[in-house]
C-alpha cells in the first residue's frame, strides 16, 4: 500500500511513544498519582497508552510486575549522585533519607504501593547500598547496618503515609470538635498538651523521630580500643 501524502499545511499526527516497560511503569504511576490505586486498571493503562491493554503483559507479565516497576520509578527518583560524602554518618544517612521521604511525597497516592511492594530493582538495591557503606565506615557492622536501613525505611514510609494519605472511610475528626468535646476530668493530660498549643507539624514531628532513632543508634555504635 502506498503510504499517504501529507500536504504541507496538514498538521501532523504526533509520534506515539514506544511501548517500552519504562513508559508502561511511568504512565502507570500518573495514573496512581491522578486517582489512586483504585484508578489503575489494565484497561485504563491500554487506554492511556494508546493500545490494547493485552499488549502490556508482553512487558510486564502481572498487575504484581506492574506495581514493582512503580515502586522501582518512585526510588528512582532518589538522587544518590549530590548526596553529600562529608560530615558525620548521621549527617550523610539524614541527606538520604530526606530525600527519599521527599519523594514519597511527590507520590502520595504510590504509597500504599510502595509500604506493600517491597522490591529488589536497582534503584532500591543502590540506596540500601549507600546506607550500608556510610553506616559500615562509622563502624557498624554490615548486618547491623543493613537493619537500620530497614528501620528508617520503614519508619519513613509509615510516617509519610499517615501525613498525606487520604482517609479510606471519608473525612477524618475535626481535632477542635474533638478537644472541645473532652472532658478535663477525663483526659486531663490530653487537654493539657491541646491547651499549651499542640499542633499538626509533620516535618518537625518526623524529625523528631528521626533523630531520636539515630541517638538510640549512636548509642549501639561500636567505638574503637578496647570495650570494658
Amino acid at each position: 500500500m502506498t503510504p499517504r501524502r501529507v500536504s504541507a499545511g496538514e498538521p501532523q499526527r504526533p509520534a506515539r511513544p514506544a511501548l517500552t516497560r519504562d513508559h508502561i511503569v511511568r504512565t502507570a504511576l500518573a495514573i496512581i498519582d491522578s486517582d489512586g490505586v483504585a484508578g489503575l486498571t489494565m484497561r485504563r493503562l491500554g487506554t492511556e497508552l494508546g493500545v490494547d491493554s493485552m499488549a502490556v503483559y508482553h512487558h510486564l507479565p502481572n498487575k504484581a510486575a506492574l506495581f514493582h516497576g512503580v515502586v522501582e520509578a518512585v526510588y528512582a527518583e532518589v538522587d544518590l549522585e549530590t548526596l553529600p560524602e562529608t560530615g558525620t554518618w548521621r549527617d550523610q544517612l539524614t541527606a538520604a533519607i530526606r530525600r527519599i521521604r521527599q519523594a514519597f511525597q511527590r507520590h502520595p497516592n504510590a504509597l500504599p504501593v510502595v509500604a506493600t511492594h517491597p522490591t529488589t530493582t536497582p534503584p532500591m538495591l543502590a540506596i540500601a547500598d549507600h546506607g550500608v557503606k556510610v553506616l559500615s565506615a562509622a563502624g557498624f557492622a554490615a548486618t547491623t547496618a543493613f537493619d537500620i536501613i530497614n528501620c528508617l525505611g520503614t519508619y519513613t514510609i509509615g510516617q509519610t503515609l499517615a501525613e498525606v494519605s487520604a482517609p479510606i472511610a471519608g473525612d477524618v475528626d475535626d481535632p477542635n470538635a474533638a478537644l472541645a468535646a473532652m472532658d478535663p476530668a477525663d483526659y486531663p493530660h490530653l487537654v493539657q498538651a491541646f491547651v499549651s498549643g499542640y499542633d499538626h507539624r509533620p516535618d518537625e514531628q518526623y524529625e523528631l523521630g528521626l533523630q531520636a532513632m539515630l541517638d538510640g543508634f549512636e548509642r549501639r555504635r561500636p567505638r574503637p580500643g578496647p570495650q570494658p
